[in-house]
């Protein structure tokens, strides 16, 4: 395997740039991701809104991504295509369910371990939906991408944390900016790595 690199800055600028070109294509698509994942987390019953914000994310995610990552590859996809990737349902909400459970055992184990794990399994939806892998597939494959690079993506996820805080801050409307930029960045990162392997 090729030296891997993660790079932030790139990453970031892929984002930037992709999200200036098409701003009100990825706000449009922010917006609604962040219609439907406040409908999982509202309501009184915490217990049945907590499931329902599980599968309403699962959903909402394999749209994104799928939409990311056609993006990468040069083909905008219809807006439809943030709501009808079905095929992969199950498995990233499996995927989402495995990897939370093991970072929360990790982070119960003085938190290093739980943010190891979440390095280490960072990929694993994407790889899902790229590559059209099982849950326990994607996770052996995301654990392979990442060895040796945890410490940069590690730098990385402190980089996106502070963009969506920018987010946040400039009049809580920012983060229709942010959101789409991380998920980009994200796919950058992540097929840069999948050429490089």
């Amino acid at each position: 395997m090729s030296e891997q690199k993660v790079e932030i800055g790139k990453a970031i600028g892929y984002g930037w740039d992709s999200v200036k070109k098409d701003f009100w294509y990825w706000v449009g698509i922010a917006l609604v991701v962040c219609v439907i994942e406040g409908i999982g987390t509202g309501g009184k019953g915490r217990e049945s809104m907590g499931l329902l914000g599980l599968f309403l994310s699962a959903w909402i995610t394999s749209g994104y991504t799928k939409i990311g990552l056609n993006y990468f590859d040069g083909k905008k996809s219809e807006f439809i295509a943030l709501f009808n990737q079905f095929k992969y349902f199950w498995r990233v909400l499996g995927a989402n369910i495995l990897v939370g459970l093991i970072v929360i055992g990790g982070l119960i184990l003085l938190v290093i371990p739980g943010i190891y794990w979440g390095l280490k399994y960072i990929f694993t939806v994407i790889l899902i939906i790229d590559k059209d892998l099982g849950i326990l597939e994607a996770m052996a494959e995301s654990a392979k991408m990442t060895k040796g690079i945890k410490l940069r993506l590690f730098g990385y996820c402190l980089s996106m944390l502070g963009v969506m805080i920018l987010g946040f801050i400039a009049f809580g409307v920012g983060i229709l900016v942010a959101m789409p930029l991380t998920w980009l960045a994200t796919t950058y990162i992540y097929k840069k790595l999948l050429i490089k392997k």
